[in-house]
């Protein structure tokens, strides 16, 4: 089989390769996936714009935590990034600033650009906490960032002869749960596997769809509502004007289900991974 290369931007030809198969790991504009869904159409926007920044700033909490704040429609994500700016006493904080913003999609030459803080800012304005200062966070960051948060709609098949789909070109989805390289690397473990078990490539490559293809379908979906992130509109709902105590809201219990049957559909089950290397917990 004989794939074809070129740039996108320029058209110039990179020359033609020939392999035993082909793994089209080429991102949410997938060009072989549009080959073979030729009418699929622009990815599906959830009506929420990501703005993404880092800053070098002080450490808050313990120096190492991760923080989500707000709920489905304003949210707020930051965590350290570098462990040698840490060990200087400050901290390289990656953050993203989510907002709903309506139904209409930003043109996709407009993606990963850089834009003007304040489009965005002044809707975390009294986001200062006593452990982080998000205004002051977002006001010392050189660059800011914007993406719609898009996913695809799941297909019905990914493999075709000697060629399949990996990553985000087989399964785009929402950047909840930390599922945009952890499902392409299982992805990658799954095809590895499969690919030593059947000798016959082609017979490698539907092993591993069937393995794959449902799986990374209910993850799409259960992004769609808003996969682990949904406690936080849980608490929104049921106190929307606050509250002292997490406990009167919603139970250390109902947190834990949650998250382990999130950890399931996701694949994250800790035995099942453990098992896998020969790891005992």
């Amino acid at each position: 089989m004989t794939a074809q290369f070129e740039n996108r931007k320029t058209g110039e030809s990179l020359g033609s390769y020939y392999a035993d198969i082909m793994i089209a790991a080429d991102g949410i504009h997938s060009v072989v996936r549009k080959f073979y869904y030729p009418d699929e159409g622009q990815p599906k926007f959830s009506g929420r714009i990501l703005w993404r920044g880092i800053t070098e700033s002080s450490p808050f909490l313990t120096g190492r935590s991760m923080i989500m704040s707000g709920y489905q429609d304003q949210k707020f994500v930051a965590y350290p990034v570098c462990p040698d700016t840490a060990a200087k006493g400050s901290s390289l904080v990656n953050w993203i600033a989510e907002l709903a913003v309506g139904d209409e999609m930003p043109s996709r030459a407009d993606w990963n650009r850089k834009i003007d803080k304040e489009i965005f800012a002044p809707a975390f304005a009294s986001w200062d906490f006593d452990w982080l200062n998000v205004p002051k966070l977002i006001d010392e960051t050189d660059a800011v960032y914007e993406f719609p948060m898009v996913d695809r709609d799941p297909l019905p098949q990914w493999t075709f002869g000697r060629v399949t789909l990996l990553g985000d070109a087989a399964h785009p989805m929402y950047p909840i749960g930390s599922n945009g390289a952890s499902q392409a690397i299982l992805d990658a473990d799954a095809l590895g596997e499969a690919i030593l078990e059947h000798h016959d490539a082609e017979r490698a490559l539907k092993a591993y769809e069937d393995d794959r293809l449902g799986a990374t379908a209910n993850i799409v979906l259960t992004n769609r509502k808003n996969g682990p992130e949904v406690v936080m509109q849980i608490v929104e709902e049921r106190a929307p004007n606050g509250f002292t105590t997490l406990d009167d809201v919603i139970s250390y219990q109902e947190l834990a289900e949650i998250a382990n049957q999130y950890k399931q559909i996701a694949g994250f089950d800790k035995e099942k991974l453990n098992s896998k290397i020969g790891v005992q917990s």
